[in-house]
């Protein structure tokens, strides 16, 4: 399985490389910088949040392992969502901890498990305040089917039942996902939780270097932006919905054109600093594990 991860890991940095590669690398002036330092320390301190969450997921299936373990197998796989398909990053880092095959597709499923509640949190966080902003417009009532949706399907026996059967009857293969029970997973729901908590004030604050015409309310474009890339399996990182959305969301929350696309860029840059530097903690942990 390391060598496995290794390779992974690999794999990981070309896709990455790709990406960047794509982008148009051109750096904006930064009204205030000491704005924008002060908001990696959130970024930052979301990333690690993550890798208490994988470990707290992993402890509610009774498989338990240290946070310098949790912190290497979630950093080292951290790339591995610019890989088409995004479940590498699943795969990854249950693959770091996994002894063999058996162990390998139990902690896959908690590694999904965990993924799917931190994106059912991330629409739940953006939904009151879009709501109440946006009332009825298109962008308030997808998000509010969306997580009507999801939850069902993750909390509601006989909708999960209905929807695995109209899957097997259309691909005739049946979907191995089981019901997830609401009250055991509250650990991991509240887990998930402080990532976006850590995220989405660092987003507020992030802004805060660009313009001064802001309300807080514009920082749930964040955590939107990130679910629905979440949501886009074929796009590596969910290239370009997710600034899309951002821009859009700013826009309508009164931002200018020029100052939403500029955030909406950068914010790609910032968030990706922000998995450097997880990866570069967990590579450190590694080689110190070795030594």
């Amino acid at each position: 399985m390391k060598k496995l991860f290794n390779i992974l890991i690999f794999i990981s940095f070309i896709f990455l490389f790709i990406y960047l590669i794509k982008q148009d690398l051109i750096v904006p002036e930064i009204p205030e910088i000491s704005w924008l330092i002060i908001s990696f320390l959130f970024v930052f301190a979301g990333f690690y949040a993550s890798t208490f969450s994988w470990q707290v997921a992993l402890k509610s299936h009774g498989k338990k392992i240290s946070h310098k373990e949790a912190i290497i197998s979630h950093g080292q796989a951290i790339f591995a969502k610019y890989i088409p398909g995004k479940i590498w990053v699943i795969l990854g880092r249950a693959g770091y901890i996994s002894e063999g095959k058996e162990e390998m597709k139990n902690n896959s499923f908690v590694s999904m498990k965990e993924q799917i509640i931190y994106l059912w949190a991330g629409l739940v966080i953006s939904a009151v305040p879009t709501f109440i902003f946006y009332k009825f417009k298109w962008i308030s009532i997808l998000l509010v089917f969306i997580i009507i949706m999801i939850s069902l399907l993750l909390f509601s026996a006989p909708f999960h039942h209905w929807v695995i059967n109209i899957f097997t009857r259309i691909f005739k293969k049946k979907l191995d996902f089981p019901v997830i029970s609401f009250k055991k997973s509250l650990p991991i729901i509240l887990s998930t939780s402080l990532i976006w908590l850590f995220w989405t004030v660092g987003f507020y604050i992030f802004m805060m270097a660009f313009s001064d015409d802001l309300v807080p309310i514009m920082s749930f474009a964040f955590p939107l932006s990130v679910s629905f890339g979440v949501l886009a399996i074929i796009l590596p990182g969910g290239l370009g919905l997710r600034e899309g959305i951002i821009v859009g969301y700013l826009t309508l929350a009164g931002l200018d054109v020029e100052t939403a696309t500029t955030i909406s860029f950068m914010n790609r840059l910032w968030f990706i600093s922000g998995e450097v530097f997880i990866f570069l903690l967990s590579f450190v942990l590694r080689m110190s594990k070795r030594a």
